[in-house]
C-alpha cells in the first residue's frame, strides 16, 4: 500500500493531507503574495488558488491589488487559476476580474452546538431546537412590540 508522505505529516499532526499539500502550494508565492498573506491582506482561500498561477501572472496580480487597492475573493482567485491554466490570463483578464464588483458580505450569524446544547434536552434535533429558538424570538418581539405600544 502506497502512502504519501504529506498524508503521513497530516496524520501525525491531527490534519488532513490536503491541508499539507494547500499549506505547501502556499511556498509557490512570489514574496510579495507571500507578505500579504501573512499580514492578512489576502485570505488563505484565495491564495491556494493564487499559488497555481505562473510567476509572471502572480507579479501582474500584485500590481493589479496595489492598482485596484482590493484583494481577490476565492470565486475571482478560480477564475484566474482557470483561465491561467488555458493560457489566457492576461493584463486585460485579470483586471476585468478584479475590477467586477464582488458579492457583498452576508450577515451571518453562527452559533455553535456546543453553545446551544446547554440550553436544550439532549433529544432535541438541530432542526428542533431552530424552530424553538425561531418560536421563543417571535414571542420576545411580539412582548417588545406589546411595551412600546403602552
Amino acid at each position: 500500500m502506497n502512502v504519501r508522505s504529506d498524508d503521513e505529516i497530516g496524520a501525525a499532526i491531527g490534519m488532513s493531507g490536503d491541508t499539507v499539500r494547500n499549506y505547501i502550494s502556499l511556498t509557490q508565492l512570489v514574496p510579495e503574495l507571500q507578505q500579504m498573506v501573512d499580514d492578512k491582506r489576502i485570505a488563505v482561500t484565495p491564495a491556494y488558488q493564487i499559488a497555481a498561477l505562473k510567476p509572471e501572472e502572480q507579479a501582474l496580480l500584485v500590481e493589479t491589488i496595489e492598482s485596484e487597492q482590493a484583494t481577490p475573493s476565492v470565486s475571482q482567485a478560480q477564475r484566474m487559476k482557470k483561465l491561467s491554466q488555458s493560457g489566457e490570463l492576461n493584463e486585460d483578464t485579470m483586471l476585468s476580474i478584479m475590477s467586477a464588483e464582488k458579492k457583498p458580505e452576508v450577515d451571518k450569524i453562527v452559533l455553535t452546538g456546543n453553545t446551544l446544547r446547554k440550553y436544550f434536552p439532549r433529544s432535541y434535533t438541530p432542526r428542533k431546537m431552530e424552530e424553538t429558538i425561531i418560536k421563543l424570538l417571535e414571542a420576545w418581539q411580539k412582548k417588545r412590540q406589546r411595551s412600546q405600544e403602552r
